[in-house]
């Protein structure tokens, strides 16, 4: 009997598992007509690592391919990102999943006033599109976007000329052993995204070689990877927004100081500073 008890057990211990299996998603190129291919480009990362940080998903970067029903694998939910450029100066933003083996294909259109306010929106916009495919009621559109028709196809617009010292430092940046990476857009603003899932506001000035980026928003405890866990939960509610002087040693590297919380020797937190060299990808 106790033979039986266990392999019954084992039986459903490992149903369980199997229930709980995180579902395999092909992460395809964005599709867009926009001349601004590098803002694309970062909206398209902005996309993949949140959506690599969305609980029961792996996901697989396919963003060198566009997305063929043809030739993708049915054993996997397909995504890809459709973004155009309107003729009043807004953008729409369609998210799309395709969930071949059940034959599910579910679609979420926004308009937006700026091209910001699409990354702003990833996460939440990412999170409302997956429950939408397994089932789950989404959660209600923010105000600041309106959905508009599946089928819309808006025209083009040419695209302004930004500031030309923020134009050169628009792009996708890396450096920092916790940070995956830094996203600069035309304008001054930007994300800083984290290896731990948690996405950063920032916004970024410039005069001569010197470049100034300051978090905007309110502290989280994930923006603080460099000291132990209970100490971020602590402190981050308090701190001082995470600032960066840096100077531009040529047009693909900044060198620096990060003003942020750091640990001290008595088992505690204080403001302090650390070196950090960031490279243009």
């Amino acid at each position: 009997m106790r033979g039986k008890s266990l392999f019954t057990q084992i039986g459903f211990l490992f149903l369980t598992v199997c229930l709980h299996a995180a579902e395999s998603v092909d992460f395809y190129a964005t599709v867009s007509s926009s001349a601004d291919s590098g803002m694309i480009k970062m909206t398209t990362d902005l996309f993949f690592n949140q959506l690599q940080s969305l609980d029961g998903y792996t996901v697989t970067d396919k963003r060198g391919s566009t997305y063929d029903p043809s030739t993708a694998a049915r054993t996997s939910i397909a995504f890809f990102a459709e973004i155009q450029e309107d003729s009043d100066g807004s953008w729409i933003c369609t998210l799309n999943a395709v969930k071949a083996s059940d034959g599910k294909n579910v679609s979420e259109t926004k308009k937006y006033a700026s091209y910001y306010k699409i990354l702003l929106d990833a996460k939440s916009s990412l999170e409302n599109l997956f429950r939408n495919l397994s089932g789950e009621a989404p959660v209600q559109d923010s105000p600041a976007q309106a959905s508009v028709p599946r089928n819309y196809t808006p025209p083009q617009q040419a695209q302004e000329s930004p500031d030309s010292a923020l134009d050169d430092l628009a792009g996708t940046w890396r450096g920092e052993q916790f940070i995956e990476k830094i996203l600069i857009l035309r304008g001054g603003r930007g994300f800083v995204v984290f290896k731990n899932g948690a996405t950063m506001n920032i916004s970024v000035t410039i005069s001569g070689k010197n470049v100034r980026i300051v978090q905007t928003g309110g502290s989280n405890a994930s923006f603080f990877p460099e000291i132990p866990r209970q100490l971020a939960l602590q402190n981050a509610p308090g701190a001082k927004p995470i600032e960066w002087n840096l100077t531009l040693t040529d047009k693909a590297t900044l060198k620096g100081v990060k003003s942020t919380l750091v640990e001290n020797s008595g088992s505690g937190v204080t403001d302090g500073t650390l070196e950090v060299t960031w490279s243009k990808i």
